[in-house]
């Protein structure tokens, strides 16, 4: 752990000296922005283990921000968290505006392709097909939230290219699935020794490496089964291969504490849990999910209520002491609903959960507090003690069960579940890829399957039912195995549309369309105008939200 605190600081002067500016057009006044703002035309060099450090913790962490410990956007459209009042996540209506997204995720892509360019110099094979499965991994999340994107021609202004032609998304596809097919050759072919101090993820071992590939293959090929010519042999061949099957094997680094820079952000170093903390709460979709299986993730992610209603006078002010799965110590105290009492009176109506010491914020809640479970106590907006917030884990720096995730074994357990009841994989049984896939998701939160489980009717596999029900079960699941990994549960969803949850709350009334992309960067607009202009051409409602990119046609 101290040398994985050292090289990361260790990153920061380094980096400084891997980036040579080589501005060749900087005295054009029609320089991109973005070139500018994003390093763009930097060119790279330095020591493969350096660049393999520093590539993992920024693809990692990257991904992690944009999925909900950051930016709660996806997190909050998918439901795992909604915002106290007045948010505009819990509309969707952030999708309507221009978005910069694209850019937190060009800087470690720059890195990557200047590092395959050198590791193809130098002949280090291995290397070169590491740094494959991140180009693979960085640009499908661009591509995924946003259509056709700039991918053979973006961040080359040291070539002179200003202004890149963005390629359609059917072309981007396959050629991301042929990198990680080439990715897991070269790895395997590779004679150099991975170091293990800067293989921050693992350690060294090529065969983890092969697994991290051929599981993100997958993903890519699940994703694109619609569309995607011959998919069904390809999903079985990858089927045979290699993949992730146990917890070790996800693609996962820790957060840190001491260093803000490489702790979980929605830690204690940047908001405090009576603070900021509380502005975005478990979504009733989630905790009422959770109740109804039994699940002991429930402790794990969601805080008791502090102040949860009971409709038993005796009740009335006393409290209860809750422990949770990790250790955490929480107190509620119980408020009778009393009807006469003319601060409660008003709310009653909207208390939906009482004798209950857990309970979500409704989805697309937008203005009314009150209609947040009666909850008419606050001295500000974050305050909401008839909602139960995050739990304690989720607010520390760093924890073993706080990683950044980007691929893990419980998710490709699911996508083989969901590929053997389409027919994908031949001979398979998706019963026990769902059953593996569920008891992954809890081991991954320290939690082992409970006795019973599977008894539940609501976690029960319908092995005799139809495809549809049996769909909607992995849905599900892997719904919760995606947790707070907004951008991978927001592009399934949109794939899926499992578990189904348009409609829930106050979305009832239908009036919030889902979002199905972002939109391009305003500096896309004003600095790549000619190609901006060409690529929502191509998009059936233009640059909006609702537009249906290739994977959705």
């Amino acid at each position: 752990m101290l040398k994985f605190i050292a090289i990361m600081k260790k990153q920061i002067s380094i980096l400084l000296l891997l980036v040579l500016f080589v501005f060749s057009a900087c005295q054009k006044q029609d320089l991109r922005e973005s070139e500018l703002l994003q390093q763009r035309n930097a060119l790279e060099s330095a020591t493969p283990n350096l660049l393999l450090s520093s590539i993992i913790q920024q693809s990692a962490f990257a991904y992690q921000a944009e999925g909900g410990v950051s930016s709660q956007q996806l997190a909050t459209t998918v439901q795992y968290m909604q915002g106290n009042r007045s948010s505009d996540n819990n509309i969707y209506r952030n999708f309507a505006l221009p978005t910069t997204d694209l850019y937190n995720f060009t800087t470690p892509i720059k890195l990557v392709e200047a590092s395959i360019a050198s590791m193809q110099s130098l002949g280090l094979q291995s290397y070169e097909g590491i740094f494959l499965i991140f180009k693979s991994f960085l640009w499908s999340t661009v591509t995924d939230l946003y259509g056709d994107i700039y991918y053979t021609q973006g961040l080359q202004g040291q070539n002179g290219i200003l202004f890149p032609k963005f390629d359609d998304q059917k072309d981007i596809y396959p050629a991301l699935i042929q990198n990680l097919k080439d990715a897991a050759k070269l790895i395997a072919a590779g004679k150099e020794t991975i170091d293990p101090t800067y293989d921050i993820l693992y350690g060294g071992n090529k065969t983890e490496w092969i697994k991290f590939a051929n599981s993100l293959q997958l993903r890519l090929l699940m994703k694109s089964s619609k569309n995607l010519p011959n998919v069904a042999a390809q999903i079985d061949s990858v089927a045979s291969l290699p993949l992730m099957t146990s917890v070790s094997d996800d693609a996962s680094i820790p957060y840190l504490a001491g260093d803000p820079t490489y702790s979980w952000p929605r830690g204690s170093s940047y908001m405090l849990y009576s603070g900021n903390y509380m502005i975005y709460r478990p979504s009733k979709t989630l905790v009422d999910t959770l109740k109804a299986l039994g699940d002991p993730r429930l402790g794990v992610w969601v805080a008791p209520i502090e102040k949860p209603w009971t409709n038993v006078s005796a009740q009335n002010g006393t409290s209860v002491t809750t422990i949770d799965p990790l250790g955490f110590s929480y107190t509620s105290t119980w408020e009778y609903i009393d009807r006469t009492n003319k601060k409660i009176s008003p709310a009653a109506q909207f208390i939906v959960d009482s004798l209950t010491l857990y309970a979500g914020y409704a989805a697309g809640t937008y203005e009314n507090v009150l209609a947040a479970n009666g909850s008419y106590d606050f001295p500000t907006t974050i305050f909401n003690y008839k909602i139960s917030k995050f739990s304690q884990l989720l607010n520390q720096n760093s924890h073993p069960l706080l990683k950044a995730c980007m691929v893990q074994s419980d998710e490709v357990q699911f996508l083989l579940a969901e590929a053997a009841v389409k027919g994908y994989i031949s001979g398979a049984n998706p019963e026990t890829f769902y059953n593996k896939g569920v008891t992954l998701a809890l081991n991954r939160w320290g939690q082992n399957l409970p006795s019973g489980y599977f008894n539940n009717p609501v976690a029960k596999f319908p092995s005799s039912g139809t495809d549809a029900q049996k769909l909607e079960k992995i849905g599900l699941q892997k719904w919760l195995g995606l947790f707070m990994m907004g951008v991978e549960a927001y592009t399934d969803y949109r794939r899926t549309r499992l578990p189904y949850m348009e409609l829930n709350g106050d979305l009832a009334s239908g009036i919030y369309k889902f979002p199905l992309r972002f939109r391009y960067p305003q500096t896309e607009m004003n600095d790549n105008a000619q190609q901006y202009q060409a690529a929502i051409a191509k998009l059936d409602l233009g640059d909006t939200e609702f537009s249906h990119m290739w994977l959705l046609q």
